[in-house]
This record gives C-alpha cells, structure tokens and sequence, in this order.
C-alpha cells in the first residue's frame, strides 16, 4: 500500500459550517420545493421489483424498460423545463434547490445514452424518443441562461455544480451529433460559457479533479477551445497505487468508489478523447478488472467505504473494461444481472427513484453530501450498457458462472493492502484490509449510528441534511462482506 502521496490540508467547506443566514435561506428552499414537489411517482408499468421478478423477459428488455421507467419518472418530477428536480426523499447538507439540480444533473445522461441506444439499435427515434430528446435540448438551453427561473447559477469554489457540470457535459456530448447541432451559434456559446465556469474553480483535492478534466475534454471536443487539465490529472495519477486502484485523495480511503468514480469518468475522459492518455486508462481498468470481478456474489457485494446507496454502479469497471476491450463475457453480464435483480427484488427502487438507502431508505447509509436524487448514480452502469452493449457484444451473450460459484478463493490485492476470500459453500466473499488506518478509532464506535431525534427536528424543519458519519472505515471497520451484516 502506498503511503507516498503528498498530503493537502482540507479546505474549509460552507455548506458543513453554515450559520443562521444559512439556515434561512436552506429553510425557504425547502418550502419552495414543497410547495413544487408533486404526488408520488407511480407508472401503469408497475414498478421495478415487478418487473425484475418476471424471468420470462430478457435482462436487455428489463434494462429498455428500467431506462424509460426512470425516463418517465423525470418527466413526472422535473419542472422549469426539465433543469430542476424535485424527487420525494432527505436532503443533502447543500440544500433543496442543489438537489434539485443534481437530480437533472444524474438522470440527463441516462437519457442521453437511451436516445443513442435507440438510435444504434433501432436505427430511428419514435414520438417519444423526440420527446425525451426535446426535454434535453431545453434543459441544456435553459439551466444555462441567467434569465431563466429553472437557471443553474454561476460555478463557485468547492461547488456541488462543479460535479454535476460534469454530467451535464457528458450528456451534451452523447447528443453531439442531434441535439447539440440544433443549437444555434449563440445558444451554443452561452451553454459552453458556463461549463467553462469550472475551469478557475477550487475544489478537494481527491476525484473531484475529473469533473473538471472531463468537463473540459468535452467542451474541446464540441468547440476547439483547449483547457489545461494537467495539473489536476496529474495529482489523480498521484492517488493510483497500482492493480487498478486510487487513493481517494491523499488521505483517503479505498473504497468501491474506484469502480464507479474514477474508472467511469477515466473511461469516458477516454471516449471523448482518445489520445489523452489511452494506455493509462484502459490498463489501469483491465488490471482492476481482473480482481474485482471476485467481489460479486448472486446475492450481495462487500460494500466498503462511503456512498452505499449508489450500490447498483459497482460493476461500473468492469462493464468500461469490457468496452475498452471491445468484448463482454457471461460473467460480466451475470454479475450486472445478479446485483440488480437482488437490490431490484428487495426495494431498490421507490416511487420512481433509487432509494436512499441499501435495499429501502435507511437514515444510517445515506451521506450528509446526499441529497433525494443522488443514488441515481446507480444507474451509471445501465448508462454504460445502454451506450456500448451493442458495440461489446453484451446483450446477446449467454451468463456464465461468476467466480464464487466456480471454486473458494483466497488472495491479497497488495496495492491496497486487502485480503479478498471466497467460500463456495456459503456463497461468500469477505474483503479484510490487513491494515488499520484509523488505529484511533474506538472499537465501539466501528457501527452505524442512528439519526437522534433533535437532528430529525433540524433536518426536516430546515431542508438541511444533519446525519451521522457513517463511513465505517473511518470508523476502524476492517472486515466487509457480502452478506452485508454490516448494514442490516
């Protein structure tokens, strides 16, 4: 395990600081948002455990139908021309109408790689995909005109725009060739305008360099203006380790993060421009592809680290790899299948959005920086299907075994530091980190903590998020495994 990363102090954040003003201000969000939130989200299609428990449709028609079910869900929550969402559920510690942002934000690529599913498979787009594509022209239109109520604002320092700018970007790049070509000469000025209001902001100095890299590699790619992003990929390659993993930040963790958060955004920092630095990126995949495809089980994953209700991106690596190498196999497609029938079948999916939670909503497992629509980064993975299934060959392929049902393992990622066993018999596999890096961490603090009952009062009077950390390996937690005690 590398210990030779350079330490920066953590810079002091507002929105964990904030005073009485603050409270003002976050409390008149909130009423706004009640006042736009609609009745729940409910389709005639039924809902995603009804459809994951019917095994006579394929699992490519159950990822066509998940994607227009939370499509419509969009349409059904979103308002001032689709830039801002108002999904049912807790706040972030940024407030209402940030969450209402990253709920646009995190749903505009799904519907972007939709419209290119269809459009590669189907070879046309139907009435309704013009309506999904009319939603993204106006989203992109509005959010990014100051004179627009439903408008984004300005990018500051330590921003959450800064990270969902990078969504945002990613979406417009997938319509590159439709949505994007509508626009005229000005309209497209003042949209690249404000992705480029990243470019001189600060932020924490761990993954939260790629939005910004991946944001500017979109705005050359759709414009010619080029934009340094040296500095902060270098201090990325700084965090990796080897065997495919990254530090998050020098004093981070390694968490599963590194599937859906760095190995995402490297691999489409890779799509849009493949000359920026190709070898890394796709060898850094492949080699934390090779171990982390032992992490999944038919019924559960060993979560660790922070943002487990984003638990349908895990296989997010491993589904780039695939495309990276042009080819799926059964397994890859077995373990995608597996972990959503599981989450699916056990209340993943609530009224229209992923829950906040590990199977239905749970206080303990929901970050203070998560707000009601950030679980659906979950849907990263469905992303990246619906984008390159075709092209690696996913859909048509048959499941193979996963490695738990093949044969027990037992081996040690060295790079992190981490022993990985699997026991065939019970269908599990346990993650042991053969380190303690919070040695100070008293041993009866190492479990979740619930929200007390005065900061239930705070959080729901002012529209703030005031729950526990429950990072448990900050909390000197070493062992994680499958069958998800931890959690229960």
């Amino acid at each position: 395990m590398s210990e030779m990363i350079s330490p920066t102090q953590r810079p002091w954040l507002p929105h964990e600081h904030p005073g009485w003003k603050d409270y003002t201000l976050l409390f008149m969000q909130k009423l706004k948002r009640d006042v736009l939130l609609r009745k729940p989200f409910i389709s005639h299609k039924g809902d995603m455990s009804e459809l994951f428990a019917k095994s006579h449709i394929s699992f490519q028609e159950k990822c066509e139908r998940m994607a227009e079910y939370f499509i419509d869900s969009f349409f059904h929550y979103s308002r001032f021309q689709f830039c801002r969402t108002y999904f049912p559920g807790w706040p972030s510690e940024q407030g209402s109408e940030s969450d209402a942002i990253e709920a646009t934000a995190r749903t505009l690529p799904m519907m972007a790689a939709w419209l290119h599913y269809q459009e590669t498979t189907h070879g046309k787009t139907d009435s309704y995909g013009k309506r999904v594509r009319d939603a993204l022209k106006k989203a992109f239109l509005c959010g990014t005109d100051p004179m627009h109520p439903g408008y984004w604002g300005k990018i500051k320092d330590y921003d959450q725009r800064i990270c969902e700018c990078s969504d945002i970007a990613l979406a417009l790049w997938l319509v590159r060739n439709t949505v994007w070509k509508t626009y005229s000469p000005a309209e497209q000025e003042h949209i690249l305008c404000w992705l480029q209001g990243v470019n001189t902001c600060k932020t924490v100095d761990n993954n939260w360099h790629l939005f910004i890299v991946l944001t500017q590699q979109v705005i050359q790619a759709l414009s010619g203006i080029e934009e340094s992003s040296d500095q902060r990929y270098s201090r990325v390659k700084e965090f990796y380790v080897g065997e495919g993993w990254f530090r998050d930040g020098a004093n981070g963790n390694f968490d599963y993060y590194n599937s859906w958060a760095f190995h995402y955004l490297l691999f489409w920092i890779d799509r849009i421009n493949p000359d920026f630095d190709h070898q890394f990126i796709t060898q850094s995949c492949a080699e934390f592809a090779q171990t982390f495809r032992y992490f999944f089980t038919p019924c559960g994953f060993p979560f660790f680290g922070r943002s487990i209700s984003y638990r349908l991106a895990a296989p997010v690596a491993l589904v780039a790899n695939a495309i990276h190498s042009g080819q799926a196999d059964g397994q890859l497609k077995r373990i995608i299948s597996t972990l959503t029938h599981f989450f699916m079948l056990h209340g993943a999916e609530k009224h229209g959005v992923i829950t906040q939670g590990l199977f239905k909503a749970d206080r303990r497992l929901m970050d203070g920086y998560s707000g009601s629509g950030s679980s659906l980064w979950s849907l990263r993975t469905l992303i990246l299907m619906l984008y390159a299934g075709t092209e690696c060959g996913l859909w048509d392929i048959d499941e193979a075994p996963l490695e738990i049902e093949n044969a027990s393992f037992d081996f040690t990622i060295k790079s992190i530091s981490a022993r990985v066993t699997g026991i065939k018999e019970t269908q599990e596999v346990i993650v042991t980190f053969t380190h303690n890096q919070y040695p100070d961490a008293p041993f009866r603090d190492g479990k979740l903590i619930k929200q007390g009952w005065w900061s239930l009062v705070l959080e729901d009077i002012s529209g703030r998020s005031t729950r526990p950390k429950n990072n448990l390996i900050r909390k000197g937690v070493t062992t994680f495994s499958s069958r998800l005690n931890l959690y229960l």
